[in-house]
């Protein structure tokens, strides 16, 4: 955690057979401005014939807005477009749902399974247009 002195010297010469930029950075006394990356996270679940998102944690964006103190209160205000392919082919994502709200909407958070899906995959888009894609059989 950046306690020791001198241990940016010491993880230079431990490799210094490689070429390599090192910066040491205290968290408990940096941790203002430390940023970690983040895949984002999400709960989907089938119930009866609808896939319904229950949470979505986009990481990096609830990482951003910490910084800044902004509240969030609902995971729609976080996403930019929602995207379902019901039968996914673990080759190319074919959307046959795209949802994608209006200025100042959400997206809807809850889509109709039809009959003949097979492998679902949902690609949720956040508003720094990063993506999490979950894939249920």
């Amino acid at each position: 955690m950046g306690h020791e002195p001198d241990l940016k010297a010491e993880l230079k010469k431990q490799l210094s057979n490689y070429k390599i930029d090192v910066e040491i950075v205290d968290i408990l006394r940096d941790n203002a401005v430390l940023e970690l990356k983040r895949e984002a996270e999400a709960d989907i679940q089938k119930k009866g014939n609808k896939l319904i998102i229950k949470k979505f944690y986009p990481m990096n964006l609830m990482q951003k807005l910490s910084l800044e103190k902004t509240m969030v209160t609902d995971w729609k205000e976080l996403v930019d477009s929602v995207m379902i392919d019901f039968n996914y082919d673990q080759v190319e994502m074919q959307p046959t749902v795209i949802d994608i709200p209006e200025k100042n909407g959400f997206v809807k958070g809850e889509y109709e399974i039809p009959k003949d899906a097979g492998r679902i995959k949902v690609r949720i888009t956040d508003l720094i247009s990063e993506s999490c894609d979950v894939e249920l059989d």
